[in-house]
């Protein structure tokens, strides 16, 4: 179960992870300033997995200041225009690339994107090596 949510909520929350393909990840810059990107990702279990290219702003700010925070946007299926996710936890960068299942996994969810920029899953793997792994603490679903 994610933190802070009940069983009903988790599969919720589970569910929104599985099936968007973007979330924003906010780190914090040395001088303080919050910095949010939007990038794509991967549900492992309960933890998320982000790729980055090695040289990212965000790299830099996480090996400073591991904290960060994940949002999806409203949830435009329920039919009430709710569910807004944050996810609040720590993240630890590591060398890639990403290999074995997961890269197999990660390529299949973005694959018609990286057809349309006219990659190559190698060429995605290659430039974003730099693999972001975030274990959430505090889970809000509203």
């Amino acid at each position: 179960m994610l933190p802070g949510l009940d069983d009903t909520a988790t599969a919720t929350a589970r569910r929104r992870l599985d099936d968007e393909t973007e979330i924003w990840i906010t780190t914090v810059r040395v001088d303080g300033q919050p910095q949010t990107s939007l990038v794509g990702f991967l549900r492992d279990g309960d933890s998320v997995l982000v790729l980055s290219q090695p040289g990212a702003a965000k790299l830099r700010n996480l090996r400073a200041n591991p904290r960060v925070s994940l949002h999806l946007d409203t949830d435009r299926t329920d039919g009430a225009g709710g569910g807004v996710l944050t996810l609040e936890g720590e993240a630890a960068v590591e060398e890639g690339p990403l290999d074995g299942d997961e890269a197999a996994r990660y390529v299949d969810r973005y694959r018609a994107v990286i057809e349309q920029a006219g990659a190559t899953p190698d060429d995605l793997l290659a430039g974003y090596s730099a693999v972001i792994r975030v274990t959430p603490t505090r889970v809000r679903l509203y």
